[in-house]
């Protein structure tokens, strides 16, 4: 994956799962409301929790191609789209 494609990801994904996850709520709002859970609250934080999972997951199991050499590149830690490669170790 590229680069651009893995930016992307990062940036949609979260979006779409969190959307799923209200789309889900929606779906059993009065199974939720009989169980006495709000599904407004639900909505919310479920949303919030399944997008910076998402997140997490496109930044630690995505890898993009290095450009250098073609090994596995994964994002680095607190610096947003940079990655560092698993063989040659470059940083891009």
């Amino acid at each position: 994956m590229t680069s651009t494609r893995h930016f992307a990801l990062s940036f949609f994904g979260p979006v779409a799962a969190a959307a799923l996850f209200c789309g889900l709520v929606f779906l059993n709002w009065r199974m939720l409301e009989e169980h006495r859970v709000a599904p407004l609250v639900t909505m919310l934080v479920g949303a919030l929790v399944s997008a910076i999972v998402t997140r997490w997951a496109v930044r630690n199991y995505v890898p993009v191609r290095c450009p250098f050499c073609g090994g596995r590149s994964y994002e680095i830690p607190d610096r947003a789209n940079r990655f560092m490669c698993r063989v040659c170790g470059k940083d891009h």
